[in-house]
């Protein structure tokens, strides 16, 4: 690999502000940031993925939209979409996106102006990803396959399948540590594995900073030799999310690796990253903070989201103590229904499992649907054994199919929602105004003096004091 070659795509729209700030961008926020994250010139920025396609929706924000408008304001840069061959909403007759549905989806991208896609399928059947990346194909779309990376998996193997997803059509390969796994050591030893596997296919690499060592996995995979990379700007980075691109870019600066960064970059991803932490404070998201190292993900191996809100939970519970128990129980759960890979429709529901039995609910008295369905072998057969009694006890799926979650009248745009988030075709929210779309920078100080304003006319006075804030405001009451 040159150097000139490298590829950095910004994810910090999709999977870093799903793990950091729990998926609370919002259309508007996206749209005043978007000219700002392209000027920093990455390959690529992903503009949709799974999950932000359910945060859109639960928000009564259109994502179709919000896609057509960073396009407009991201004129130069290629836009990246991530799409899941299998759902976790549980709606029957939707667990696995069919090709027809799913080049429904890829279609309904590429009209957008989105020109890559990562294809998402957690299990690795090449019989359902072949066809899938024909179809992308033929809409001229760049298909980046996933292998998720699982620790307990040998070079061997990782390679065989990285082999496997070239051969079906992909353009490149991604290696997803979503849980932040990856060490230098295991990194030197599979990355010229997986070469060799691909042979001229470029290799990409995704990975999480759980364990606090994706910054340095990240530096070492540009010094061995990787074509492209995920990043976010600081305020979206690190944690349960990917390496800072402008740490990463520093570092490699100082140590002479890989293409010469202007100062010129360096100072346009500076502004990128004062102008979203400006967002955070003015909205008390969380700020930037990097996770200490913890064996714990080793164990649960946890996705990005995923672990930060179990973590989250284990706080507001004050169970954080008992993380190493937690991350155990997760394991177990995982074993019990077949060893899936750590991802959705899987990750979730085993952790939520996990979590009930911590807080002392008798083992599996309870069992999620997501776990139910895991046991059901639903999406596929997993690379394990399933606990018979717990398999005996939810039962086999019913023969007849159950209807699918959109009638064949939808629209397009329409059915590819209900079926990746598994709401009915008619709650797909329609597109905003522009007004509405603007977005309105105002601080935690603002919406109380906002909201104190509204109130003020039923009271002949009315004042608010705390740390740093004293208002007063005199009403018309009497």
């Amino acid at each position: 690999m040159s150097a000139a070659a490298m590829r950095y795509t910004d994810v910090s729209l999709t999977d870093g502000q799903s793990a950091r700030w729990a998926g609370g961008m919002t259309t508007p926020m996206m749209l005043a940031v978007a000219t700002r994250l392209a000027a920093t010139g990455p390959a690529a920025i992903e503009v949709a993925s799974p999950a932000t396609l359910q945060q859109c929706v639960a928000r009564g924000e259109n994502p179709w939209q919000r896609i057509e408008l960073l396009r407009e304001r991201c004129p130069g840069v290629a836009l990246r979409a991530a799409v899941s061959l299998l759902t976790e909403h549980g709606k029957r007759g939707c667990d696995v996106i069919t090709t027809e549905v799913a080049t429904l989806w890829l279609r309904e991208l590429a009209q957008r102006g989105v020109s890559e896609i990562v294809l998402i399928d957690p299990l690795l059947a090449i019989d359902r990803i072949a066809p899938v990346l024909k179809a992308a194909k033929a809409l001229g779309l760049t298909t980046i396959a996933a292998l998720p990376f699982m620790p307990e998996r040998s070079d061997d193997e990782l390679r065989a399948q990285a082999s496997a997803l070239a051969e079906a059509g992909a353009t490149r390969v991604m290696l997803r540590d979503e849980a932040g796994l990856l060490t230098t050591d295991r990194l030197a030893t599979l990355l010229p594995a997986l070469r060799a596997g691909l042979l001229t296919t470029p290799l990409d690499l995704h990975l999480r900073c759980q364990t606090a060592l994706g910054p340095m996995v990240a530096l070492e995979a540009v010094r061995i030799g990787i074509d492209g990379l995920d990043t976010a700007f600081a305020p979206l980075a690190n944690g349960a999310s990917v390496p800072a691109l402008g740490t990463l870019l520093k570092s490699l600066r100082l140590l002479a690796l890989g293409a010469p960064v202007s100062k010129q970059r360096l100072h346009a991803v500076g502004e990128a990253d004062r102008l979203l932490a400006e967002m955070a404070d003015r909205h008390g998201f969380e700020g930037a903070r990097a996770w200490v190292f913890d064996l714990a993900p080793y164990a649960h191996q946890l996705p990005g989201d995923v672990a930060a809100q179990a973590m989250q939970r284990l706080a507001d519970l004050g169970l954080t103590h008992r993380l190493h128990e937690f991350a155990n129980e997760c394991a177990r759960v995982r074993s019990d229904v077949g060893a899936p890979p750590m991802l959705a429709p899987f990750a979730r529901p085993i952790a939520e499992q996990a979590l009930m039995h911590l807080q002392g609910m008798a083992c599996y008295a309870e069992i999620r649907p997501g776990v139910r369905r895991a046991l059901q072998q639903v999406h596929g057969a997993t690379s394990g054994p399933v606990d018979a009694r717990l398999a005996q006890r939810v039962g086999a799926l019913p023969k007849t199919p159950s209807p699918s979650a959109a009638p064949p009248v939808a629209s397009d745009v329409a059915l590819v929602i209900a079926q990746a988030c598994g709401v009915a075709p008619e709650a797909l929210p329609a597109p905003a105004s522009p007004e509405a779309l603007r977005y309105v920078p105002t601080t935690p100080a603002d919406a109380l003096l906002a909201g104190l304003t509204s109130r003020a006319a039923r009271y002949a006075q009315l004042g608010v004091t705390g740390p740093g804030v004293a208002i007063e405001i005199q009403g018309t009451e009497g």
